[in-house]
């Protein structure tokens, strides 16, 4: 659902399968390299938890196989016409478009919340941990606020 909001565009939604074709790739790509981070590493047998390399496996399983399935399926459109030009007019009503927007509102604002809580949280239990949701909670904000600058003038 975010990858069509994040993907789309106004024109030619044929390009818009295109860019969101290699947007899939991309993604695939990372989930590969993480599966395969995971195998060098346990094949090195780097000094880390099991945990470890299987959630690095299983995320990029993840990733890559989510990815693939939604190439598969960018692919399918592109060679039928009438199944394109029916997924269009689903992916460019406005009504859609405006729920999948105020979800990734609200979502965007309970997570900030929840983020608080943890923060308020690890400053009493770790340092890392601190310094790490904080520095995430800041990258967020300079992404938010470029992104919001950047939208600002192109729209």
């Amino acid at each position: 659902m975010l990858i069509k909001l994040f993907s789309a565009g106004h024109g030619d939604y044929k390009k818009v399968l295109q860019r969101r074709s290699i947007l899939f790739i991309l993604l695939a790509v990372l989930g590969g390299c993480t599966m395969g981070a995971s195998f060098v590493l346990a094949w090195l047998d780097v000094a880390l938890p099991s945990f470890v390399l299987g959630f690095y496996g299983g995320v990029g399983l993840g990733v890559a196989g989510f990815s693939v399935m939604g190439l598969i399926g960018t692919r399918r459109l592109l060679r039928d016409e009438k199944k394109m030009r029916a997924e269009e007019i689903k992916e460019t009503d406005e009504r859609g478009r405006e729920v999948t927007l105020r979800a990734a509102s609200a979502t965007v604002l309970i997570l900030m919340v929840l983020a608080y809580v943890a923060l308020m949280i690890a400053v009493a239990v770790s340092q890392a941990v601190f310094f790490t949701l904080l520095a995430a909670i800041a990258a967020f904000f300079v992404v938010f606020l470029s992104a919001t600058a950047y939208y600002n003038k192109k729209l």
